[in-house]
């Protein structure tokens, strides 16, 4: 059996960035509707915003988790490929925008307009919408012996000037004005769907908050800091105060990276560079626009304008089934959905319900994100004022929404409930809904496993499986698992369940394991998988070791992945592709055939060492036959898609998959849409067929 050695693998940074490439993709293809492809561009933005504030950031600050790299590249050869490789994606990006997406825009009427190119009835309106409304909020922050650097806040567009005194000899000085937060785009009169922003308005106008003195230059900038939050749980007395206090300092991690203007001049660059203290490797000269999220917001305004340029709406589907008793149902099956196609709705309901229910006695749930006016939130303190027991655990620690989940614990212990904050160095990441109900018989209980979120808002952009069931061995570990969390209770011995970081790496092992040993006995021995990431150095050992068993793999990983597939002697049964597209692929699914008795299985964790060493996680055994067949429909429909589905090759890139020659195009989530829409408009007098999303049994795609 060859060895594996650190060339087997991918280093994780870069197979991000791999990944945000694939997002680009689709802001570059001609095929994707012209907004959509400018709110891709936002998204890159915004990904790279946060890959910046916690990747990046761990790489300048040593840590052993980036010096002991799999691929065998140090923590300073991590940050100088990293350097490379967004700096081309950046350029990229900008490429893609400023030169194909806004002249296409241009071409529908549609204009993000640079102040050189506003006509004087623009300049006026932009003039008099400066002093009479832009103006009296900012604040001109000279630097000088008597006022030092301002703190530059993290993510905010600020302008930098070059400022010369009238009357003066030629000497400068140098001062940094912040353009207000909030909406950026600011309509100009010239044209219906004609567009400034309020950066460049700053900027043009940012001389009046210097009288005596002209700008002789400027430029736009924007610092991005590190995000991460330094807590020592053992030592806190309170993990809440703690977690507070350590958001202020947030604001005021070191820089990683300084996005300026190409044209920005030397002498402003490199007084900047020496003010933050950046290395100049860090800095990212932009030809446009800064921070392009603000694309989000015009896709926002012109959406319905402009349908046209937009995929078309998507309504989620209202299952044709009775939930209004949903206790009843679940008494009689399970149930499986998928999101965003199915309807969310269910899962809200469920727990609203549940607070009005007479016979329910209490409520127990994890929270890690949850949407800003969550109505989840809403009927949990319904549940509180109706009597019932309430008990929640709120994962404070859940990375840049701490802010918004310590504001929801509080306004739940307000309310009455029994509020949990999480485990001392450990991150609650199960999605895990049990309720507990008196009926004639005795006491039930009822359960909804997710791999998404709480999140109502999220569930309509992100694909995700919802699992109700009222099976005792499910309730049983449920119940236990809250246990576990809420108290000082010892771990049993897993029914349904697998459990990080307590027993979910060893059963993945087990069931790997499992499959060599029928793959070497002669028989058909195949894992299929589909998850957000593939990071943890070990589950990748147990899979070369399967592949080289002759265990035929197939694993559809949507974002990193640090295994390199089809590799002779080492991975060549292992096929690893990722599906980008219109929403986010993040449901989680795994399924060993273990001699046609099959294994699978849903639930919150990815293949990551975090996930299988660093969190509470939970994975569910689905056993139904029929709930199985579900499952497994869907992931060969993913298998079938020609259109959004790329190919891992051995060097970590990846390539289009197309349609062979005489198929049709197929893609997975467009015929998914199609499926919910034509069941929208079925009869609503009976249930939906067992399975929503069969594939067509042809040859030809959507």
């Amino acid at each position: 059996m060859t060895e594996i050695t650190h060339e087997h693998f991918v280093n994780r940074e870069l197979s991000w960035l791999q990944f945000n490439r694939r997002v680009l993709e689709e802001a570059q293809l001609e095929r994707t509707p012209l907004l959509e492809r400018a709110k891709f561009l936002s998204i890159v933005s915004s990904n790279l915003d946060e890959f910046f504030m916690v990747r990046v950031a761990g790489l300048h600050n040593p840590g052993e988790e980036f010096e002991d790299d799999p691929a065998g590249m140090t923590r300073l050869e991590q940050l100088d490929a990293v350097r490379q490789e967004a700096r081309v994606l950046v350029n990229d990006q900008y490429d893609c925008c400023m030169k194909d997406v806004l002249p296409q825009l241009a071409g529908h009427e549609i204009h993000l307009r640079r102040p050189d190119t506003w006509d004087s009835d623009d300049y006026e309106s932009m003039r008099h919408l400066y002093h009479d409304n832009i103006e009296a909020t900012l604040t001109p922050l000279a630097v000088d012996v008597g006022r030092p650097f301002p703190l530059i806040a993290n993510g905010s567009v600020y302008i930098a000037l070059q400022l010369e005194a009238t009357g003066s000899d030629g000497e400068t000085v140098n001062a940094l004005v912040a353009v207000p937060k909030g909406a950026r785009l600011l309509r100009l009169v010239s044209g219906e769907h004609s567009f400034a922003l309020v950066d460049d308005v700053v900027e043009t106008f940012s001389e009046s908050l210097f009288p005596g003195y002209n700008v002789k230059a400027s430029c736009q900038i924007r610092v991005t800091r590190d995000g991460s939050l330094d807590i020592d749980e053992d030592a806190a007395n309170d993990l809440l105060s703690e977690i507070e206090q350590e958001l202020h300092h947030r604001v005021q991690g070191s820089p990683v990276r300084l996005e300026i203007n190409k044209s920005a001049p030397d002498e402003l660059r490199e007084w900047l560079t020496e003010r933050l203290g950046i290395d100049t490797s860090d800095i990212y000269r932009v030809d446009g626009f800064s921070d392009l999220t603000f694309l989000m917001g015009l896709y926002g305004k012109l959406a319905d304008v402009f349908p046209q340029l937009c995929e078309e709406p998507h309504k989620p589907e209202a299952i044709n089934l009775d939930w209004s008793n949903p206790f009843a149902r679940l008494r009689e099956k399970e149930l499986l959905l998928y999101h965003p196609y199915h309807s969310y709705q269910p899962v809200v309901d469920l727990i609203k319900q549940s607070a009005s229910d007479n016979n329910v006695l209490a409520i127990k749930m994890t929270l890690y994100r949850v949407s800003g006016n969550s109505p989840i939130i809403k009927h949990l303190i319904d549940a509180v004022h109706s009597g019932k027991q309430v008990t929640v655990l709120v994962e404070l620690k859940a990375r840049f929404d701490e802010k918004a989940n310590i504001q929801w614990a509080r306004r739940l212990e307000e309310a009455g409930a029994h509020v949990v904050y999480g485990l001392v160095g450990l991150k609650v990441h199960a999605k895990l809904l049990l309720i507990i109900r008196q009926e004639e018989d005795g006491i039930h209980r009822y359960c909804h496993l997710g791999t998404g979120n709480y999140n109502d808002k999220t569930a309509s952009l992100y694909t995700d499986y919802s699992y109700f069931t009222c099976n005792e061995a499910v309730g049983r570990d449920v119940s236990a698992l809250f246990n576990v969390l809420t108290g000082f209770a010892q771990p049993p011995q897993w029914e349904r369940l697998a459990v990080s970081p307590l027993t979910m790496r060893s059963t993945f092992y087990q069931w790997i394991d499992r499959e060599i040993e029928h793959a070497k006995a002669g028989k058909k021995a195949e894992i299929k998988a589909k998850f957000n990431s593939l990071v943890d150095e070990g589950i990748c050992r147990a899979l070369y070791k399967a592949s080289q068993a002759g265990v035929k793999i197939i694993l559809i990983v949507r974002g990193i992945c640090i295994l390199r597939p089809g590799v002779p002697g080492i991975s060549e049964n292992i096929e690893v592709r990722s599906i980008v597209g219109r929403f986010l692929e993040h449901s989680r699914f795994f399924s060993f055939r273990n001699d046609g008795h099959a294994t699978m299985v849903i639930g919150s964790a990815d293949w990551m060492t975090r996930n299988l060493d660093r969190r509470i996680e939970s994975m569910v055994r689905i056993e139904e036959p029929v709930l199985q067949q579900q499952l497994l429909e869907l992931f060969e429909m993913f298998i079938k898609d020609n259109k959004q589905s790329r190919l891992m090759h051995q060097d970590g890139t990846y390539t289009m998959i197309e349609p062979e020659p005489g198929e049709a195009t197929f893609s997975a989530q467009e015929y998914m849409i199609a499926q919910a829409k034509k069941h929208m408009s079925a009869t609503k007098d009976k249930e939906p067929p067992t399975s929503v999303f069969t594939p067509q049994r042809r040859q030809g795609g959507v």
